[in-house]
């Protein structure tokens, strides 16, 4: 018959080491929280070594037994068994075990917590009733993250440790500033916008919106290219989800774009002689395992919170088996308003409360991976009885969920022409604004100037598009 998975045996060595070495303890409390331990006696042991500890009161067995019984936890935990006290006790541990006996506690208590969280899985899916099965997998997928997560280690810092660690990284910047580059995050290429964002930052929801052919996606892949580009940012993991667009026709666009050939050329195979070598050349420095794309249409919020965990075990797996160094650092999601919610709020919900629920999806995947996440947005046709005006917050569709979950808020404007029209532009190069209406963390901006080229379907920075002309 099987049994729960647990170590009476480390739990009892790790606070017998306890006793003897007052390093051991700082090692403990590093790894093991008092509700890993499986015996209910050595936890309340536990538990009591670092209230003394916390209190600055010597430990040791004589004083350890002092502090039970005034605290009236003798009887329970010793039990009337005098066994127990003296295994403890007298015990031959040996502290510098410490981490060893301590990463059993932490891993078999992961495995109850696997154990417990498949039978909340089981649960769940037995008394489902009605409910959306993919809501029911979503939830599943979950718990045994959490699960997962727990193996990450936590090993204390001194603050002297920290203080050089800050000062390290004082130093770094204080270079960057000198240079102008001062990206803490995920640069996006382009020189306005990372001044004032410094770089998207981990567990940021920013929202990119635009009337259609204004060019978001194009924006957004821009982005993407330049990750891949910049030494600082080229083994950096990107997950994209294009829930508009096909894989191929993502690909097509990036090529075109990064190889500065039209993509008319490119989707008709009309290329110049002299533009193989440029299209192998940038074949080779797209070829990276650090993109992930999933082109899946009619994704729920949940699905998509789903394939986004999928794509950092991807990583994870890709780092194991290969050269790669990626993690994934940026999701983009092309776009928002194509995303659904869950079943039950499409069933009863309204239009507003299902942008909320995605809304606060996103918000809640950026946090839980610790990525930014970035999500393209349509504006309402509000926008187009006020021509030639700047977009604003009220302009989002459905705007108050997204308004208020958004860390940054960004709009792509073309200020020389009408936004009445949805066609796409005309002249090859022409202007574009990057309006940054909210920012939680920093300053806003009326207008950060880019050039576009249509042809290209490229953003550069402005009077620095190295520009050729198909």
């Amino acid at each position: 018959m099987n049994t729960i998975p647990s170590s009476i045996e480390a739990e009892e060595s790790l606070i017998g080491a306890m006793l003897q070495n007052p390093s051991a303890i700082a090692i403990a409390q590093s790894k093991v929280r008092p509700s890993d331990f499986y015996s209910e006696r050595n936890r309340l042991m536990y538990e009591s070594i670092l209230s003394m500890a916390d209190r600055s009161i010597g430990i040791n067995a004589e004083t350890a037994l002092r502090y039970l019984k005034e605290n009236n936890l003798f009887d329970t935990i010793s039990q009337n068994d005098e066994a127990y006290l003296l295994r403890i006790i007298d015990g031959t541990t040996f502290p510098q075990n410490a981490k060893y006996y301590a990463e059993i506690i932490s891993e078999k208590s992961i495995l109850r917590d696997l154990i417990y969280a498949t039978q909340n899985i089981q649960k769940i899916a037995y008394d489902a009733g009605e409910e959306d099965a993919k809501e029911i997998a979503d939830q599943a997928e979950k718990l045994v993250f959490e699960v997962t997560q727990r193996r990450l280690d936590n090993d204390f810092s001194t603050i002297k440790d920290l203080i050089i660690e800050v000062i390290k990284t004082i130093e770094i910047r204080a270079k960057n500033a000198k240079s102008n580059d001062s990206i803490t995050g995920v640069p996006s290429g382009f020189r306005e916008l990372d001044k004032i964002t410094h770089g998207f930052q981990p567990s940021d929801l920013i929202i990119l919106a635009a009337r259609p052919s204004v060019g978001k996606t194009s924006f957004a892949l821009n982005v993407i290219e330049n990750i891949m580009s910049n030494t600082q940012s080229m083994n950096f993991g990107i997950g994209l989800f294009s829930l508009e667009m096909s894989k191929m026709q993502i690909v097509e666009r990036m090529l075109a774009s990064k190889a500065r050939i039209s993509l008319s050329d490119v989707r008709s195979g009309n290329i110049n002689k002299g533009d193989w070598p440029i299209l192998g050349k940038t074949f080779e420095q797209l070829s990276k395992p650090n993109l992930l794309i999933d082109d899946s249409s009619q994704l729920t919020i949940m699905e998509l919170r789903g394939k986004a965990r999928q794509m950092k075990y991807k990583f994870a797996e890709l780092r194991k088996t290969s050269k790669s160094e990626s993690d994934l650092n940026i999701i983009i999601v092309d776009y928002l308003q194509l995303l659904h919610a869950s079943a039950g709020t499409r069933r009863g919900g309204t239009r507003e409360q299902e942008v909320a629920e995605i809304s606060r999806g996103l918000k809640a995947l950026a946090k839980e991976l610790n990525v930014p996440v970035i999500a393209l947005a349509q504006l309402s046709r509000a926008i187009e009885n006020r021509q030639g005006e700047k977009p604003r917050l009220s302009d989002l569709r459905e705007s108050g969920s997204i308004e208020q979950d958004a860390d940054i808020v960004m709009f792509l404007h073309r200020p020389t022409k009408s936004n009445k029209d949805d066609l796409p532009i005309e002249d090859d190069k022409s202007d574009i604004e990057i309006v940054i209406s909210k920012h939680r963390n920093g300053s806003i901006s009326d207008g950060i100037p880019l050039t576009f080229i249509s042809s290209q379907t490229r953003f550069t920075n402005k009077n620095n598009d190295n520009y050729r002309a198909s």
